[in-house]
């Protein structure tokens, strides 16, 4: 089954985008926060976020603001529903395979309501634990054509371990 390729979680590297002529934009600021899960009963989830976004005043969960809201938002976006693979080529290259494809999100619910029971294809390169996914065609962006490319990094359970132990979460009563 194709979709056992990327059954996992994807931490973010990078996400930009291009121009024709190699004009570079960022989103989400240079230094981006996410995940992406897939599944292997066909669900998948993306996170994506700013860096440093502010807290709001109240650690209460439905004590905020107008502004915090539509500023938290601002930074922030999300979706999940289900995925599918359509492997195009699959070639060994001399540092590892490497497959080309293409992924369906098709997203049952979304930060962006206006993406919800809509699909989004992206194009694939997985090589060994990078995921590359970016758009079929270019897009109006402030202005410019551009295309969108997110690179992500298999997590691996060793790793994950070594994230947890350098970090301290408070407990919360929500």
């Amino acid at each position: 089954m194709a979709n056992s390729l990327i059954v996992g979680s994807w931490e973010l590297q990078s996400y930009f985008k291009r121009d024709d002529e190699g004009g570079m934009e960022y989103p989400m600021g240079e230094h981006p926060s996410g995940l992406i899960m897939y599944s292997q009963d066909g669900h998948m989830s993306v996170q994506i976020m700013l860096a440093n976004r502010p807290r709001f005043h109240s650690d209460q969960l439905h004590e905020k603001t107008a502004e915090e809201v539509s500023q938290a938002a601002r930074g922030y976006f999300a979706y999940s529903g289900l995925y599918e693979i359509e492997v195009l080529e699959s070639a060994e290259q001399p540092d590892g395979e490497v497959v080309h494809g293409l992924v369906t999100h098709h997203m049952v619910n979304s930060l962006f309501p206006n993406w919800e029971g809509r699909s989004l294809i992206r194009q694939m390169r997985l090589q060994d634990d990078l995921l590359e996914l970016s758009t079929c065609q270019a897009g109006m962006y402030k202005g410019r054509m551009m295309t969108t490319h997110l690179v992500w990094r298999r997590n691996q359970y060793q790793h994950a371990l070594h994230q947890l132990a350098g970090q301290s979460f408070e407990l919360i009563n929500a």
